[in-house]
């Protein structure tokens, strides 16, 4: 009876395959890719799918692969099934991905104008803000932005699919991924960086007005390219859409066209800016160019007025734990109430770092010295300036209110407690929910926890990595 039951399980499931799945798999030919177009240009409300120009063709997949338009015509795969990885990508396979239209934005601008509108006035501080992680959270891809190596045989990621693999390419000023995927290959143009290059750099690029990511990123510790955090090693997914939570903390502004990721490209203002902190700045440009000699701020927040609460609100659009929008982007302003546009994540949920924050808000609420203190983030950190890996800076900022004698820990002979408060109280830590995977092995990537505490294990790794810096000094 047994072996009975397992044979009709395996009829069914067969039954299934064929009715199910097979309709919307096809050989290779193009006639067939053609039709399969038409019914994902209608499913999408698509009446003329543009197809770009005569040299929009790439090579078709060999006659042994397999191609299916997957959730309803959202993205295509190719690949061998009985091999089990693939090839996910949301543009026909033969083709490559639509150019994005010069269209008009579908929504009024608030008022957000960019950081180079305050370049007039405030010179200094846009001089110095172009360093920080804040300003170079999204860019254009070009040869002063980009990070990695491009020369022939460093720019290459290898996977645990012998089949798969993929090269970095440069043409001029332009960067492409390309995917070797058996006898075929296709390139993805890499068009936007998101990430600061503290840790990494991850790649977005165009279909038409939507945004997908890249399956390869750029790892900044050991300068190699690695699969982008969340991605399977041996399988190719360039048809990841990037929602409008994402560039909610990546970019200043941008006209949000229809859900999941479809935007108007030149609506686009890059980085996290100025006016995430102090509010759309159309008005006060406006008015202090009509009243130079006007000195007070006019039309616009000043952080550092505002109550407690409401400032840490404004550093909570992004680091308060994996929250989600209540509605559209950029309806929060800074004197807001973070919770009315923002859901917060279950409480301990972000409990450790992760891919998508350090989560220093909640952290920090937990250490005695900011529930003792009226501190904000702003006390320890400078938004105008690049302070990265100033340990002494950032003692100094512990030491206004704590002395070295009330330290409980003796140092040996060379080190200065006034030099780095920091890695023992606030040590850097991998975790499992920040995971990049590779053929090489997987990488967790160390992050700094923002809850202040003593740390025995922390204060031992210090002691460590400073007998190895005084052994290898000698």
């Amino acid at each position: 009876m047994k072996t009975a039951g397992w044979i009709l399980a395996i009829i069914t499931i067969a039954v299934v395959i064929f009715f199910f799945v097979l309709p919307d798999s096809v050989s290779i030919d193009e006639a067939a890719i053609e039709r399969l177009q038409r019914q994902a240009d209608q499913q999408a409300g698509r009446v003329d799918s543009p197809r770009g120009a005569s040299d929009d063709r790439t090579p078709l997949p060999p006659n042994d692969m397999v191609v299916a338009l997957v959730d309803d015509g959202d993205y295509w795969f190719i690949g061998k099934y009985e091999d089990g990885g693939g090839v996910e990508i949301p543009f026909p396979p033969g083709r490559r991905p639509e150019p994005p239209a010069d269209e008009p934005p579908q929504h009024a601008n608030p008022g957000y104008v960019g950081p180079q509108s305050c370049q007039e006035c405030h010179p200094q501080y846009y001089q110095s803000f172009q360093s920080t992680a804040h300003y170079r959270t999204t860019r254009p891809c070009s040869p002063e932005t980009i990070d990695g190596s491009f020369v022939e045989g460093q720019n290459v990621l290898r996977t645990k699919e012998p089949n798969l693999a993929f090269e970095m390419l440069r043409r001029d000023d332009q960067f492409f991924q390309r995917v070797r995927f058996f006898d075929w290959h296709f390139e993805v143009p890499m068009q936007i960086i998101t990430g600061s290059s503290k840790m990494a750099q991850t790649y977005l690029y165009w279909h038409g007005d939507g945004l997908y990511q890249h399956n390869v990123t750029h790892l900044t510790e050991g300068d190699k390219w690695i699969n982008s955090p969340g991605y399977i090693d041996g399988d190719a997914a360039y048809a990841r859409p990037v929602p409008a939570r994402c560039l909610d903390c990546h970019m200043t502004y941008f006209d949000y066209r229809a859900p999941p990721n479809h935007y108007t490209p030149n609506s686009i203002i890059f980085g996290v800016t100025c006016e995430r902190c102090h509010g759309p700045g159309e008005a006060h440009v406006q008015f202090h160019q009509q009243h130079p000699e006007q000195k007070d701020a006019h039309e616009i927040v000043l952080p550092s007025e505002l109550s407690r609460q409401r400032q840490l609100d404004i550093c909570g659009q992004c680091h308060a734990g994996s929250t989600r929008l209540r509605g559209e982007p950029f309806q929060f302003r800074p004197g807001d109430e973070l919770t009315q546009y923002y859901t917060p994540p279950p409480e301990g949920s972000d409990a450790a770092n992760s891919v998508h924050t350090s989560n220093q808000a909640d952290r920090m609420a937990e250490s005695e010295c900011f529930r003792q203190s009226e501190m904000t983030c702003t006390d320890c950190h400078n938004p105008h300036e690049n302070e990265r890996g100033n340990m002494r800076l950032f003692s100094d900022k512990c030491l206004q209110c704590h002395q070295t004698e009330s330290c409980h820990f003796t140092p040996p002979g060379g080190i200065d407690l006034a030099d780095n408060c920091i890695d023992c109280h606030m040590p850097t830590r991998p975790t499992e929910d920040l995971r990049l995977r590779s053929i090489a092995g997987d990488v967790f990537p160390s992050l700094r926890d923002h809850f202040v505490r003593v740390d025995q294990q922390a204060t031992d790794e210090f002691l460590q990595r400073h007998q190895s810096e005084a052994t290898s000094s000698q």
